[in-house]
């Protein structure tokens, strides 16, 4: 190379080379002819260090090795109820709130009386129930006095007929109208009010119900929701370039906002196959035992998805991955004070650590200190 055209960045890089490759302490002491060699030669991505230079640089060195690839970094999660352990209470007719007999997070058994509601539509289905019940008992008396009739002759077989099918029909009513009110799950309180019922054991999970507010069917929202939270749901958003490498089944720790470990861990459940428009990540659901109650519903959680036991991957030291611009290299030692660029894929990093995709196989030796002063040496030759 012509030195007499060399640029300040080169003529900077090269000293900087010269005084790093060699002992600072040693090269004071060399001759003159000495000095004037290079302790390195440096050739297509190969720097071989001069081994009769005094005191050169020692490289610290490191095996790559094949072990677990490295988790995905904590996404952050919500805890959510599971839809199956789930029920919510509505109110079936339109009215409004007398009381409450519950707060949000109360413990409740199947059947409990959870909101008293008045309504007027109640004693309009009460009368329907009551008129079908009396229309049975007078068509039972007319089909009984219509049976005399007919055995003392006085009436004819057809009008028996009609009588009984007019009996049926009322009993059809009045079943009818008992259905409506039991289909209803209340409980009720009087002529004009009734009790919405909680519909499973469970936890009161969501509450929108105060006194004097309306309520009815038309609502968008339940007035009351119990969920069993002896399983639950934690909602994880992972970005798009992280999903692929989930799958159901693979396991997720729990951890609580701080970093502190919870103490359970989940399996997922399902990884979404579309992208939440407005957060661009995908949604993946992850179903946890929640026996001791760690994790309560809307609290977020950071979760960490453990690779699976049986994948492996090459890893190398993070300091061992250095940049040539646009490429990610390490450096490989050939023999001993031969080292040899390699341009490498690079996977999940840590901050000690680093996977390695292509470029490197385990076993290789690889400069885990001084790397970027080869990838100078190799500039400044090149």
């Amino acid at each position: 190379m012509n030195r007499t055209h060399e640029s300040p960045r080169r003529r900077t890089l090269s000293a900087l080379a010269l005084v790093l490759l060699c002992g600072a302490g040693a090269a004071c002491q060399r001759s003159p002819q000495d000095k004037a060699r290079p302790p390195f030669a440096a050739a297509d991505d190969v720097v071989a260090l001069d081994p009769s230079a005094p005191g050169p640089m020692k490289f610290a060195t490191t095996e790559a090795t094949a072990g677990e690839p490295l988790p995905l970094p904590p996404v952050t999660a919500r805890v959510s109820t599971v839809e199956s352990l789930t029920a919510p209470s509505f109110a079936p007719l339109a009215g409004r709130v007398v009381s409450v007999n519950v707060r949000l997070g109360d413990r409740v058994a199947e059947g409990d009386r959870l909101i008293e509601v008045r309504t007027a539509d109640l004693p309009t289905l009460q009368h329907e129930r009551r008129a079908a019940e009396l229309a049975i008992k007078t068509r039972k008396a007319v089909v009984e006095r219509i049976e005399k009739l007919v055995e003392a002759r006085a009436a004819s077989q057809n009008e028996l007929t009609v009588a009984q099918s007019e009996l049926d029909e009322a009993r059809l009513a009045a079943q009818a109208a008992a259905e409506k009110i039991r289909s209803l799950s209340i409980k009720t309180a009087g002529a004009t009010s009734y009790w919405v019922l909680a519909n499973r054991a469970g936890t009161v999970v969501q509450l929108d119900a105060t006194p004097g507010k309306q309520v009815g069917p038309d609502g968008d929202k339940p007035i009351a929701t119990v969920a069993d939270l002896g399983d639950v749901l934690v909602l994880a958003d992972v970005a798009q370039r992280d999903a692929p490498a989930l799958t159901p089944g693979r396991t997720a720790e729990i951890r609580f906002p701080d970093g502190a470990a919870a103490g359970v861990s989940g399996t997922i459940e399902s990884v979404s196959d579309v992208v939440d428009p407005e957060r661009q990540t995908v949604p993946v659901r992850v179903r946890v035992k929640n026996d001791r109650k760690l994790l309560r519903p809307n609290a977020f959680v950071s979760v960490l998805f453990m690779p699976p036991g049986e994948a492996t991957v090459v890893g190398v030291p993070a300091s061992a991955i250095v940049s040539d611009g646009a490429r990610s290299v390490v450096f490989v030692e050939t023999t001993s004070g031969t080292y040899q660029r390699r341009r490498v894929e690079v996977g999940r990093q840590s901050k000690e650590r680093a996977e390695v995709l292509s470029g490197v196989r385990a076993g290789e030796r690889v400069v885990s200190s001084g790397a970027l002063l080869l990838l100078n040496a190799l500039d400044v030759e090149g």
